[in-house]
């Protein structure tokens, strides 16, 4: 059963190559890969396809005349036959079974002209022959065609054959077409005869479609070498992340088990003393806010009123919230250690004109954010989702450390009948499918670290930003969007991180790359080796004035060597803080107030810090001495 339509190409005269052998490709008359062409039904004759024609081309029916086209032995497609008046009520598809052309006597040639100066062949036109004439009769025709002279002398070349090798044969002018084999559809090249000395790199016809067939082959061998290349590329990237995905993997575990144990040890100390968790008084915080005076109010949210002010001698943040639902929720947490840098979103729009977060900065910081919500979501028992994860709820320390705030408070507005407050600044970090199940989920807080991602990236605001960074990327012109108040950010980090922000930000979960195996994997190493002066610095007692803050021991004003959590929270050198036990002393080196135990906790992630900073610090002999001793 024949196919219902077949596809027809249909040459033009205009579709001829003027330029033959450009840029190694070579076409003999036509590139066929670039013809339009036409499905045609079985039943379609040669007269309605020229109709068809007319109402395609503009071309009237009685300036139409088809010729067919073959496939010659050697491979090559040329002329072969006109169609005839006769022949037009056929079907298209019956031209297969043609007879042979009656007429024997002529022969239609396509001529070519080589210009050997410029290594240049071109077709020029199309000339109807008598099999019977010779071919030096053409040879004015083909002067005219080439703006030669009268009395130039030329040589004929036929074109037999490009592919897979040349095959090009010169004419013999005084034997007749006939005798040299010329029939309809043959290509006849021509160009003048040179004299010495001026003998051009390509001379003849046939040593410049040498020099195509060459080029041509050497250009495909190249690809094969460049798509090899690529291939080992590709191989040796897909390698290194498979490498990269065991170390964090493994890197995940051991963060786990520690977390694990450090849970363990804080559940430990809560069983040995109720005290571990401060608790004050309502009388306590009426005296550091002055009864909650407006002039110590620093803030003012859905949450409630936050107050600033001072207990037994330390800063906090105190707040008053606004539904006893709220309170009971967060009572634990009503205050806070005041944070001096105030919350991410201040950061990020340079609220009060502070200075804008450098781009390193902002790297750890979502390098934080990620590895808190990693923590959050590895919960033995079921994943934990903050539900809420904005910049106003991530607060930032003196030393530009993130901290999760309002953890759990979505649940107050996941309630049926209720409407969740400040809906307008929730809802660009809103997963778009809670929108519809009502159900909050791991990947709801990869979403909101999605846009936070792109706002650290960009320093826009968040409405409709996944769609213009998207933008961006599709035309290679992130540069433009990357926030330029953070410094010269690593263009190839802030394309990853640009890349990373927008897959978290799917607008299903389906599509929202897994946390720890997609995610993690990229930010940790950009957060691996921190820049020289980013951190804030003291002075340490050795004299040296580029030590960051947190590497200092509040006790000795030294680098730490061995960082331990004592239960007041802070850090402090192990030999400093245990030589303080050993004077008799059981009060906070930093509260001034009753230590429960004393008990220490390694904080292993500000040694590996401590570790990569003196590795930093290797041409210092004093450094090299304190490496070599940690």
């Amino acid at each position: 059963m024949p196919p219902p339509y077949s596809h027809i190409k249909v040459v033009r005269e205009e579709d001829f190559r003027s330029r033959i052998g450009e840029d190694g490709h070579y076409f003999d008359l036509i590139d066929f890969s670039a013809i339009e062409g036409f499905n045609v039904p079985p039943t379609m004759t040669i007269l309605r396809f020229k109709e068809k024609l007319t109402e395609k081309f503009g071309t009237p029916l009685q300036c139409q005349r088809l010729w067919w086209w073959a496939r010659r032995q050697n491979n090559t497609y040329r002329v072969d036959r006109p169609l005839t008046t006769e022949e037009e009520n056929l079907p298209v598809l019956n031209t297969n079974s043609l007879p042979t052309w009656s007429n024997m006597d002529d022969a239609l040639v396509f001529l070519k002209h080589y210009d050997p100066g410029k290594a240049q062949l071109r077709y020029v036109g199309l000339l109807s022959v008598k099999v019977a004439s010779r071919p030096s009769e053409i040879l004015p025709k083909l002067r005219s065609l080439a703006g030669f002279c009268l009395s130039e002398m030329i040589e004929l070349y036929e074109e037999i054959k490009f592919e897979p090798s040349v095959w090009c044969e010169a004419i013999d002018i005084h034997n007749t077409f006939s005798a040299g084999e010329i029939i309809t559809g043959d290509i006849i090249c021509f160009q003048k005869i040179l004299k010495p000395p001026d003998i051009p790199k390509y001379p003849s016809v046939a040593s410049f479609l040498q020099h195509v067939c060459d080029r041509k082959t050497y250009e495909e061998v190249r690809k094969v070498h460049i798509l090899e290349e690529e291939i080992v590329t590709l191989k040796h990237q897909a390698d290194t992340y498979l490498v990269q995905k065991e170390k964090a993997v493994t890197a995940y575990d051991q963060l786990k088990h520690e977390r694990d144990n450090a849970v363990q040890q804080v559940n430990e100390l809560r069983d040995q003393s109720t005290h571990i968790i401060l608790d004050f008084s309502r009388k306590d915080m009426e005296q550091a806010t002055e009864h909650f005076k407006n002039a110590r109010e620093v803030g003012d949210t859905e949450y409630g009123h936050t107050y600033k002010g001072m207990i037994h001698n330390m800063k906090v943040l105190i707040k008053l919230s606004s539904s006893q639902k709220l309170f009971q929720q967060e009572v634990s947490a009503l205050v806070y250690e005041w944070l001096p840098n105030g919350n991410l979103e201040d950061r990020i729009i340079c609220t009060n004109n502070s200075a804008p977060l450098s781009w390193y900065n902002r790297t750890q910081i979502i390098g934080e954010i990620c590895c808190a919500l990693l923590f959050l979501h590895s919960n033995k028992s079921t994943a934990l989702v903050h539900g809420d994860l904005r910049p106003c709820n991530i607060l930032i320390d003196a030393n530009y450390r993130s901290k999760i705030c309002n953890f759990g408070m979505s649940n107050l507005f996941l309630q049926l009948g209720t409407f969740p407050p400040n809906l307008t600044a929730r809802l660009p970090y809103m997963d778009p499918e809670f929108n519809t199940t009502g159900e909050l989920t791991t990947l709801s807080d990869v979403y909101s670290l999605g846009v936070i991602i792109l706002r650290l990236l960009t320093g826009m605001p968040p409405l409709t930003l996944s769609e213009k960074v998207a933008e961006a990327l599709g035309s290679d012109s992130l540069h433009l969007l990357i926030d330029k108040s953070a410094g010269d950010w690593p263009y190839i980090e802030a394309k990853q991180l640009a890349l990373i922000g927008l897959s978290c930000t799917g607008m299903t979960r389906k599509k929202r790359p897994d946390l720890l195996n997609e995610v993690w994997i990229v930010i940790e190493p950009l957060t691996r080796k921190p820049p020289a002066a980013t951190w804030p610095y003291l002075q340490s007692a050795s004299g040296d004035s580029s030590v960051p803050a947190a590497f200092i021991c509040p006790i000795s004003m030294e680098i730490m060597k061995d960082p331990q959590v004592a239960s007041d929270g802070f850090t402090y050198e192990a030999e400093a803080i245990r030589c303080w036990f050993d004077r008799g002393i059981s009060r906070s080196p930093m509260t001034n107030l009753a230590l429960p135990n004393l008990n220490l906790v390694p904080n292993r992630v500000l040694r590996s810090f401590i570790h990569g900073y003196l590795q930093q610090q290797q041409p210092n002999p004093a450094y090299q001495q304190q490496l070599s001793e940690t």
